[in-house]
């Protein structure tokens, strides 16, 4: 199959297609009589297989670990769960940065009074242009602080 067939079976833009190609991600097409590329199912299987994984926001190189031990019929299995394991931890340390932005864009939702009928400026756009926001934001800053100093690293052994 052509590349445009690929494209609309995989629902990976060709563009893309050229890349994971070059990146070596997918191995290189075939070339017809006319010089076209040639694809086959194989290589629609593996675009199916790195769409899933980065539904999953994994890392092409991640990806391309995975790939490779699923072409080496699990020798290195284990691999893979490290791989979901690290992967698992990025997640939970994005979560509780969006879970700190989010407190921190509440308390400065915090500083507005929404009475600006008469003049007064908003508490939101003073707290924006303020180096520590405003009050309610440089008392989060002050726990976070408080909270590195009481938790405890772990020694590893």
């Amino acid at each position: 199959m052509r590349i445009g067939e690929l494209s609309k079976l995989s629902g990976v833009a060709v563009e893309t297609i050229r890349f994971y190609e070059n990146e070596g991600l997918i191995p290189k097409a075939a070339r017809s009589m006319n010089n076209y590329r040639s694809y086959t199912e194989g290589h629609l299987k593996r675009l199916q297989f790195i769409r899933h994984c980065r539904s999953l926001d994994m890392s092409l190189e991640d990806i391309r670990l995975l790939s490779d031990v699923g072409a080496r019929q699990n020798e290195e299995a284990c691999k893979v769960q490290e791989i979901i394991t690290r992967h698992m931890k990025k997640i939970d340390e994005q979560i509780n940065a969006l879970k700190e932005l989010r407190q921190h864009l509440g308390l400065l939702s915090l500083c507005c009074h929404g009475n600006h009928a008469n003049g007064e400026p908003c508490g939101i756009i003073e707290g924006l242009n303020n180096e520590a926001c405003c009050h309610n934001c440089e008392n989060l800053k002050m726990k976070r602080s408080l909270k590195k100093i009481e938790t405890p690293k772990t020694v590893s052994a």
